[in-house]
């Protein structure tokens, strides 16, 4: 790993002389920007610095302790914090196959499970709560998990229609039409006129806060 991509919060995988100290992987808990290092916790609270030999010294100096030897593991995420496993289980995800990724430098959450992900940011005037951001990210997640996979554009599809009706296309939506590429971004096309059905209030929910922003904005 490269020093300038270490961000606290990240999930590492530890391989050369020091591998055995970190059989479960680790954790980056600290990143001294004056020293070029990081600091690593794994399992029972065992820490240890890690140097970015390359940024000093040649590679004939390198030592037992190199960040060369760190390497992110499923991209930084981690397994949730114990404090926020009940919150996962009350939203009704499953707390053992979600995973979150914090990064306190920008103020972002991200938590996913499987390839479904969401993220939480904070606001420039507000202050970091890291409670409310993963809550915030959870609901979000939790709100994709449940959400039905969209077939892809040109794909036959149903579709609501502003009455309320289910319209289907063999042809589907297409991207280079606005009102087809706005209607898949809200997530206005189902795989199933049963799909369709079922999301129908939802759908003109998400419609008529899209056309109340537009005539706010005096479009």
């Amino acid at each position: 790993m490269k020093f300038e991509d270490a961000k606290v919060g990240m999930e590492v995988v530890v391989t050369g002389e020091q591998a055995n100290r970190f059989p479960e992987g680790a954790v980056i808990v600290e990143v001294d920007k004056k020293d070029f290092s990081v600091r690593l916790e794994g399992e029972y609270g065992v820490t240890l610095w890690f140097w970015d030999i390359n940024s000093r010294e040649p590679e004939s100096q390198r030592n037992a302790y190199d960040m060369s030897d760190i390497h992110l593991k499923d991209g930084g995420f981690r397994k949730l914090p114990s404090t926020t496993l009940l919150l996962a289980e009350y939203l009704g995800l499953d707390p053992e196959k979600v995973k979150c990724y914090v990064d306190k430098e920008n103020y972002t959450i991200k938590v996913k499970q499987d390839d479904v992900e969401a993220k939480a940011k904070k606001a420039p005037q507000d202050k970091w709560d890291f409670r409310l951001g993963m809550g915030l990210a959870l609901c979000r997640l939790k709100e994709k998990l449940a959400e039905p996979r969209k077939p892809a554009f040109m794909e036959p599809c149903h579709y609501i229609l502003k009455d309320g009706l289910v319209n289907f296309t063999t042809l589907g939506l297409s991207e280079d039409f606005i009102q087809d590429s706005v209607m898949y971004a809200m997530g206005n096309v189902f795989k199933t006129q049963k799909e369709a059905e079922d999301n129908t209030e939802e759908m003109l929910k998400r419609a008529n806060m899209i056309i109340e922003f537009c005539q706010k904005q005096g479009w």
